[in-house]
């Protein structure tokens, strides 16, 4: 009872931090202009503070993709399974993820003196071109979390099913569902390429992280002609059952 107690804690403790860093994430990534939350280099010595800037930024970087790529291996998996906590792996991982963000959103430097194009927001027309392609990106992405399952995303039915007595969900999917998931836990990758790329001001700061996530996620995402026809099943299938 105890055991199961205190997995609801979690799971819902990590529920709402993770909630918390997403919206922090999307407008870290969509607000355009000075950011008062956000460290600036100085005017003096541009060139010096930019590469330091740089260097800073790249070590925040490294810390996420270090994190977010080794409690996704199998080791980890394993070692969750023989502490008998294996139901928690997912809102652990949920939960390190967005601490490793919110650490990267919190020391982020940007670059203003180094730019490689920017577009005046003030004027309207531009602003809500740009405004509209990212709402329209981040409403991709977290659509298609929902349609892949966001209670086993967030970590909360793996909980549900301990609690219940039942098997974890995982063993409820079909095969190529398991498959699918193993190539691509995050949709999705032209929502996050739009996101990183499709910006007003492309500052030397911008570059660096659209570059870095970009080689990431293709590197990660592993998606094959198998895995897109499961996918294109599964979409309309839940289309179907959304329409009624």
């Amino acid at each position: 009872m105890i055991s199961n107690v205190l997995s609801v804690i979690v799971g819902a403790s990590s529920f709402v931090y993770t909630c918390y860093i997403l919206c922090r994430l999307t407008y870290f990534l969509s607000t355009y202009g000075d950011n008062e939350s956000l460290h600036m280099v100085s005017d003096e010595n541009a060139a010096e503070s930019t590469l330091w800037s740089l260097l800073v930024d790249m070590l925040l970087i490294t810390i996420f993709v270090f994190q977010h790529s080794i409690m996704a291996n199998d080791l980890v998996k394993q070692t969750f399974s023989r502490l008998h906590i294996e139901h928690l792996s997912r809102s652990i991982y949920n939960a390190c993820s967005s601490a490793s963000l919110h650490f990267l959103i919190n020391k982020w430097q940007q670059t203003p003196a180094a730019t490689m194009w920017k577009f005046d927001t003030s004027n309207e027309t531009v602003w809500m071109l740009f405004s509209s392609l990212h709402v329209f990106a981040w409403t991709i992405i977290y659509s298609g979390c929902i349609m892949m399952d966001i209670a086993e995303l967030c970590g909360l039915k793996q909980i549900w099913y301990k609690v219940s007595e039942r098997n974890g969900p995982l063993d409820t999917k079909s095969r190529e569902l398991r498959r699918y998931m193993r190539h691509m836990r995050h949709p999705s990758f032209t929502g996050f390429l739009a996101i990183l790329w499709i910006y007003p001001i492309m500052s030397a700061d911008r570059v660096l992280l659209g570059i870095v996530l970009t080689v990431y996620m293709t590197l990660l995402w592993t998606i094959d002609y198998e895995d897109y026809n499961y996918h294109n099943r599964y979409f309309r299938q839940k289309q179907i059952e959304l329409s009624y």
